[in-house]
């Protein structure tokens, strides 16, 4: 067979599942998170990875397998975690997704076991498994243990995120119906989404320690831990877990030491938070014990106290943000 026709073939091929991954200069760990998903007990699926304008080797890594269950997108440039993620989301065909981080490992049997488990649990969206902490070396150095049933994840959650991302695979109607990752969630985007869809549907664990999950100095939540932290309390605003004021408590917590030297991507994600909150119609005084210290808080604050009174509209608002953003953005 021609590689043109299998390409074909696979395309035309309706996969019970899509694995979704998405890699920004992941050579060094690449080959055991793919070969992880390809070595699958469970055979039906296509594998969908974004590569997210890497400028390593990865996509010469990419294109030296030859398995028609894999299609590569390559994006021009990096546009971040969510969008590839929504990006793959739009082409895939599978009636589950299941994801897969591109520095981490799945066991054989985590898509045939989560399968089975969505297929005789219908009214559940999302399953994720117990996982195995390893190394940089893939040395496994802890076990951590999630909770299996929707009662105890749907408590667990109001406070913290307890199922792991890349172990998870969603029913795709569900997930339809939730709506995609929020791509304005530049961190945290997963434990956004499972707020929202325990909302409609019920969440699961699988005791089995299906996935391991890789510690190491260069991954999002060892190099992002402040974004992270302020997103996390971002989705519980978004989604009514917590209010505008204990939430303000917690970015003082979080980000005080580094409020007066907001610049380039921290700032960015403050501007984010800014705009998604006046969205939101957060009230404006809970904002402002982070944004006093801002060079242009006043001019902030202005905005949102104008919007909160609906004085003007949100477009005009998000227009103004966006001026202020460029002027101390340049």
């Amino acid at each position: 067979m021609l590689p043109n026709q299998r390409k074909q073939e696979a395309i035309i091929t309706k996969p019970k599942v899509t694995v979704l991954m998405s890699v920004y200069n992941g050579e060094r760990y690449l080959r055991e998170a793919v070969d992880s998903i390809l070595n699958q007990t469970f055979k039906d699926f296509e594998f969908i990875i974004i590569n997210d304008g890497s400028t390593d080797k990865t996509q010469k890594f990419l294109y030296d397998y030859n398995d028609p269950r894999i299609k590569i997108i390559n994006n021009k440039e990096n546009i971040g975690l969510t969008r590839s993620l929504n990006k793959g989301l739009r082409a895939a065909k599978g009636e589950y997704i299941a994801r897969q981080d591109a520095d981490d490992i799945s066991a054989p049997e985590r898509l045939r076991t989560e399968v089975n488990f969505l297929e005789k649990h219908k009214n559940h969206a999302v399953v994720g498994t117990s996982v195995k902490i390893i190394d940089e070396d893939s040395v496994i150095i802890g076990l951590l243990d999630r909770p299996t049933k929707d009662e105890q994840i749907r408590k667990i959650l109001e406070i913290r995120n307890c199922i792991n991302h890349g172990s998870t695979m969603i029913r795709r109607t569900y997930l339809n119906k939730v709506g995609q990752y929020d791509e304005n969630m530049l961190r945290s985007q997963d434990y956004d989404l499972w707020l929202r869809v325990l909302k409609k549907y019920l969440l699961a664990n699988i005791p089995e320690y299906l996935y391991l999950w890789r510690k190491h100095a260069d991954n999002i939540e060892a190099k992002n831990l402040i974004e992270q932290n302020i997103f996390v309390a971002l989705a519980k605003v978004k989604n009514r877990i917590s209010d505008a004021g204990k939430v303000a408590v917690q970015f003082i917590n979080v980000t005080t030491y580094k409020i007066k030297n907001f610049k380039g991507s921290s700032f960015n994600t403050l501007f984010k938070l800014i705009q998604i909150l006046t969205l939101n119609r957060i009230k404006v005084a809970t904002l402002y014990c982070l944004l006093y210290r801002l060079r242009f808080s006043k001019k902030i604050t202005k905005i949102l106290k104008d919007f909160e009174k609906d004085k003007i509209s949100y477009e005009e608002a998000n227009l103004r943000m966006k001026d202020i953003n460029n002027d101390i953005l340049s």
